[in-house]
Order: structure tokens, then C-alpha cells, then sequence
């Protein structure tokens, strides 16, 4: 069944938006696609991400600028999932605004962020693809319209724990982080789109052994730090944040972000792969 969210009246929107939350966003994967509503409330949003389906599912957000067609974004899309051309994240990032979402969801699980959405345009999608057959995910139907209606709710969320910020081409990291589950807030201030993934390093390796890893154009044997837990703030672009909420135990992690510049050079080795220490 869609779901479709109410315009609420304006009278109500001023009575209630001081003490506001952010509005529910409940987006699910089924494995053919994303059951979601059609329309929401500008303001801050939370996405909350049900994987359905019988295989991982991630989601973005994206905004599209005036004259971008759907046609146009799949095909851009499905060239960066399958990396069929150097220069289709640039032109991708030239077509829409990268607002965050929810990494990669296993089967029965679930995962939410909160983000800020202005009226517009939207798209929700997955620009995964199967790294043997290339199939995409927008294929199977990962792709789905999303109307951001104005005015805009004044529905701040509480302030987040940590705090991670993106510039071209470093991250600004916190000191001090405590084992245990906390919000963190990814920002991005550079003028390139970014992510956030943080995978706590293996028993025994260094950050060193993983850059040498990063370094590698074939790989073999086993990564140095643990990919298949680790966690992700999705593409932001210029200005754009999110808030997630990480479960991290104590111990060493790799921070890096694998979007391509221009050349298609991954930003990993231009410097944004550095290393957060978790007590």
C-alpha cells in the first residue's frame, strides 16, 4: 500500500513546530523496488529504512535540479554504480544534490537518518551494482519519486554526540569517542560530494597495512579491517549533513571515502583515508 503524507494546515504548522521532531520517513526494500510514500513535509526528515527483500539494500536521496529527467538520471546513475565511464559521478553531481541516507541494510534489518529537506524535486535510489554480473539495483527497481513540500517544519533534531566533517580531501574527526551507541553527525564542507565509512581494523593490522591495501589495484587475500560490519553515512553533498546513529566498539578504524573526482581518482588516495581510535 503507498503511503502518502498530509500537508498539514499552516495554522498547525506554527502552533506545533517549536517542539517539533523530525517527521517519519518509513521507506522499505522489497526486492523489486522501494515501498514508500509519494510526498513529504519539508523540514528535518528521518529516514527510517526496512530491508524487506532477500539481499543488502542501501538508499540515497537525491535532489533534482530544474530540468533533470528521470530517463537521464538512471542512466547517469547506472554508469556510476557499474563505473562504465570516468567522468559519470562528475556529471551525476552535476544533475542533483546529494542529501545522505542508509548504507548498505542486510535482510530483516533496519537502519534510520536524519536529514534536512528542502521543497523540491526527489528521488530515492540505490546506485549499487552486482559486482559480477553488473546488474544494477536501479534495474530492479530501486528508484522512486519523492515530492518535498514546503513550508518548511522548524523540527530540529537534539544535538548529536559526535561530530564528523568532510573537506576536499580530509576528514575532520573528534577526539575522545567512547565505545557504545551514539548520534554522529557527518557534514559535508568541501566543495566535492563525500561519504563516511568506518571499518574497524582486523586483530593484528595497522592503519598502515590497510592504506597499503587501499594502494593496490588487484586485490588478494583477505582486507585488513572489517568491511562487513562497518558503517556508512551515504553521499552528501556541498553543505549537506546527516545524522546517524553508530554502534562502534572499542578498537581502531579506517575512515575513508571512495567517491571519484573528476580523473576518477578515488578520494581514499588523496588523503581521506585516516584513522579513528574508539576507547
Amino acid at each position: 500500500m503507498k503511503l502518502v503524507y498530509p500537508l498539514y494546515p499552516l495554522g498547525a504548522l506554527l502552533l506545533g513546530s517549536a517542539l517539533a521532531a523530525p517527521t517519519a520517513l518509513p521507506v522499505s526494500a522489497t526486492g523489486h523496488g522501494y515501498d514508500a510514500p509519494t510526498r513529504v513535509q519539508a523540514g528535518y526528515v528521518q529516514l527510517r529504512f526496512s530491508n524487506a527483500s532477500k539481499m543488502p539494500v542501501d538508499i540515497g536521496i537525491f535532489r533534482l535540479k530544474p530540468g533533470v529527467t528521470d530517463a537521464q538520471f538512471r542512466t547517469v546513475g547506472a554508469q556510476v554504480a557499474t563505473n562504465a565511464a570516468k567522468d559519470a559521478t562528475d556529471r551525476l553531481n552535476h544533475m542533483v544534490d546529494a542529501l545522505g541516507g542508509v548504507g548498505d541494510v542486510q535482510p530483516g534489518n533496519s537502519d534510520s537518518a536524519t536529514l534536512y529537506l528542502t521543497p523540491g524535486r526527489y528521488v530515492l535510489a540505490s546506485l549499487d551494482a552486482d559486482d559480477t554480473t553488473h546488474k544494477t539495483a536501479l534495474s530492479m527497481g530501486y528508484f522512486r519519486e519523492i515530492n518535498v513540500r514546503g513550508p518548511a517544519l522548524k523540527n530540529a533534531p537534539a544535538a548529536a554526540d559526535y561530530r564528523i566533517r568532510m573537506v576536499d580531501y580530509r576528514f575532520e574527526l573528534p577526539q575522545g569517542v567512547r565505545a557504545g551507541t551514539h548520534t554522529w553527525r557527518v557534514l559535508n564542507s568541501g566543495q566535492e560530494p563525500h561519504f563516511a565509512l568506518l571499518a574497524r581494523l582486523l586483530p593484528g593490522k595497522t592503519f598502515k597495512d590497510a592504506m597499503a591495501s587501499l594502494m593496490k589495484n588487484d586485490q588478494q587475500g583477505p582486507p585488513p579491517v572489517d568491511f562487513e560490519h562497518s558503517v556508512y553515512a551515504q553521499v552528501l553533498t556541498h553543505g549537506q549533513s546527516e545524522d546517524v546513529s553508530w554502534n562502534l566498539s572499542a578498537g581502531h578504524y579506517v575512515v575513508v571515502c571512495f567517491v571519484d573526482n573528476k580523473q576518477g581518482v578515488p578520494h581514499a588516495l588523496m588523503g581521506m583515508a585516516q584513522e579513528l581510535v574508539v576507547r
